[in-house]
């Protein structure tokens, strides 16, 4: 299950201020971008989080918010990269394209540049003999073959004697 349609547009409609920002799919939620580049998402349980840095960090802390986190069979597994949006910021969408502005600034400057799959070299095209006017319209002739190199002494048959 997706995040809540009416959810995500209430929290596309906060942030029309700071440009053309797009939901897409992210994973079982949805994730916000902007000129491409991802700076929140929102799980399908409704939280929202956004990107922050060392500097913001504190903040999304002081106000005693948590990183994202998922559990693997190995234990639970924080994502100190995203930090749940407190609700009172939610609430004012003034104050939350403040933070969303910041957090696009910290994914814009941190983002990793896509790895471009590389391509098997490409074959050189062979070389086309050139035909001058003496060949025109000749026939080359077939090399001749040596005993060693018959079909009949490659495939093991004996050669047959010669009649005198």
């Amino acid at each position: 299950m997706a995040a809540d349609g009416d959810y995500v547009d209430y929290v596309l409609d906060c942030m029309a201020g700071l440009g053309p920002v797009r939901a897409v799919r992210f994973f079982s939620g949805t994730g916000l971008v902007l000129d491409g580049v991802q700076f929140a998402m929102i799980t399908k349980s409704g939280r929202l989080f956004l990107v922050v840095d060392d500097a913001t960090r504190p903040r999304y802390q002081a106000a005693g918010m948590e990183p994202f986190w998922y559990t693997r069979r190995t234990g639970r597994r924080e994502v100190q990269r995203w930090y749940e949006l407190p609700e009172d910021v939610l609430l004012d969408a003034d104050e939350l394209r403040r933070w969303a502005g910041d957090a696009i600034r910290i994914a814009a400057a941190t983002k990793k540049p896509k790895r471009v799959a590389q391509k098997p070299a490409a074959k050189k095209p062979a070389a086309k003999k050139a035909v001058g006017k003496q060949t025109a319209g000749k026939k080359k002739a077939a090399p001749a073959r040596s005993p060693e190199r018959s079909p009949e002494r490659r495939q093991g048959a004996r050669r047959r004697p010669v009649a005198s």
